[in-house]
């Protein structure tokens, strides 16, 4: 009987050490994952100040695209991919009008009648006037689908919030979202920088227009740069960071605004990890 005993203590002891073990082997993971994260976010922040610097060099042969197209940047050892989009190359969800809509939706597969429909809910969402537009949406048309939320009836806060919109669904979402923004305020887009979604949605403009132009300002070397005679107070660029790791791409980006102060450059508006 104490042989039992003495093997059914060894087995507990076995048990413990395997999820002692186990659980060391867990935080080691956890901390590994912990560094990696602090590193990528290190990294991005450098990469920021940098985007930054090259924003505001007076010396034009210095100053960086601002067109999306990404060029790499090495920091402490680390080679990062960063691209800034000047969002006045974008269509502002709360400025643009019914028209620019229309011809994102319908650029990104919709027909012509739901394209309409879904941009008399947009601009539902962000009218405060309680009148429901012809295809429109507002608390009560929410309500009957089940919905327990209604429009803002005020300015979108965010291009995320757009999911929110009735019948806007997460692949549309996904082909329109590098076209918008919240942040230029102006009514149009600045073709010169646009990117191929927003491009395509202006009148007129074909596949093949757009990717003729598209290849062509990536192909010129000071194509997609600002004149460093003008000011950049008040206007908003994001900065996208993509960084390798054995765990894949980490990809951080910002949005910032520029101002004319010395000691404060830039405000960032939003920082995400995607």
């Amino acid at each position: 009987m104490a042989i039992v005993y003495v093997l059914w203590g060894i087995a507990l002891l076995s048990s413990i050490a395997m999820s002692l073990l186990s659980t060391g082997n867990v935080s080691t993971h956890l901390s590994r994952h912990g560094l990696q994260v602090a590193q990528a976010d290190m990294a991005a922040e450098a990469a920021l100040a940098r985007a930054v610097l090259a924003l505001l060099d007076r010396r034009p042969e210095r100053r960086w695209r601002v067109d999306g197209i990404p060029q790499d940047f090495a920091f402490a050892g680390v080679t990062m991919r960063i691209a800034i989009q000047d969002e006045l190359g974008r269509i502002d969800l709360n400025q643009a009008d019914q028209s620019v809509l229309t011809g994102l939706f319908r650029s990104a597969g919709l027909g012509a009648q739901a394209a309409s429909s879904l941009v008399d809910k947009i601009l539902d969402w962000r009218d405060a006037n309680p009148a429901r537009r012809l295809n429109g949406a507002k608390d009560r048309e929410y309500r009957a689908t089940g919905l327990a939320y209604g429009p803002r009836n005020g300015p979108f806060q965010s291009v995320a919030e757009l999911k929110l919109v009735m019948d806007m669904t997460p692949e549309l979402f996904e082909r329109v979202e590098p076209a918008l923004t919240v942040y230029s305020g102006r009514q149009f887009l600045d073709p010169q920088f646009a990117p191929r979604e927003a491009l395509q949605a202006l009148p007129g403009m074909t596949a093949s227009a757009v990717s003729a132009l598209v290849a062509a300002r990536a192909s010129q070397t000071r194509a997609g740069m600002l004149d460093p005679t003008v000011s950049l107070g008040g206007r908003a660029f994001s900065i996208r960071t993509e960084l390798q790791s054995n765990d894949g791409a980490q990809v951080r980006e910002a949005v910032i605004r520029l101002t004319d102060h010395p000691l404060q450059p830039y405000w960032v508006l939003s920082w995400r990890l995607k």
